[in-house]
């Protein structure tokens, strides 16, 4: 389902946003306008998987974790670089990728959430694929509390005039806790779709914003000694706020 906003798109972007969606190739879709570029790279941002060396490859992605399959719970197919999340005994949830991924794409998810402190284990899983059953890489985090705000009861329940105040409330928030998570980690979350963002509600205010999602190709390297402010005017800036929110 497209978020509200979509509607007052004009046709061009709606296309786009629609062939997004559906996951069908689209260089406009898939990359960055100039600008953001620009943007990125006064930052100094480097695209995770350009940062990973020989000892990543060797810390990552190589055990043969198939047996938590067993106790494995499906609950969604999403994306097209993600080929399933499950739910793991624990409160832990593991996202299998997709073999769209390159091998350094994934082993970058990986060292994201390392860096953050939120890897539980990553590994290969062996899951049937059509004919035969193959390998895939997965990834274990911890399950994050939350819930997307135009799944949300508060979003629901507001009327135009409050969805508007609502959207720009998050995305304020969004922006301040990208740049809080890039000085204390030096990764910046660049993804800021709407179901890549968990809030918590008392009453009709945010009281919890939780960022999801480090995957390929929007999560970068950045200093941790840069200026917070030209982190959250970066990340205020993005396309993403119009085309998808």
């Amino acid at each position: 389902m497209l978020p509200p906003t979509c509607q007052n798109l004009n046709p061009f972007i709606l296309l786009i946003v629609l062939l997004g969606h559906l996951q069908l190739p689209l260089i406009v879709y898939a990359g960055l306008p100039p600008a953001e570029y620009e943007r990125l790279q006064e930052l100094k941002a480097v695209e995770m998987s350009k940062t990973i060396t020989d000892a990543d490859r060797s810390s990552y992605l190589s055990e043969d974790i198939s047996n938590l399959m067993n106790n494995a719970k499906k609950i969604s197919n999403v994306g097209k670089l993600s080929k399933d999340i499950y739910t793991l005994e624990g409160n832990l949830v593991m996202k299998v990728l997709s073999s769209k991924v390159s091998r350094d794409e994934a082993y970058g998810e990986a060292k994201s959430l390392n860096m953050l402190q939120e890897l539980e284990k990553s590994g290969r899983v062996k899951i049937r694929s059509r004919i035969r059953r193959v390998y895939f890489p997965a990834i274990i985090m911890k399950k994050k509390k939350g819930i997307s705000l135009f799944s949300s009861d508060v979003y629901e329940r507001a009327n135009k005039k409050e969805r508007k105040v609502l959207k720009t409330s998050v995305i304020d928030k969004v922006c301040e806790e990208v740049a809080r998570i890039a000085q204390s980690s030096g990764i910046l979350h660049y993804d800021n779709n709407p179901d890549n963002i968990l809030l918590q509600f008392t009453g009709t205010s945010v009281t919890s914003v939780e960022l999801i999602d480090y995957g390929p190709p929007y999560t970068y390297i950045i200093d941790k000694n840069t200026d917070k402010q030209k982190i959250v005017d970066v990340c205020a800036a993005s396309s993403v706020w119009t085309l998808l929110w």
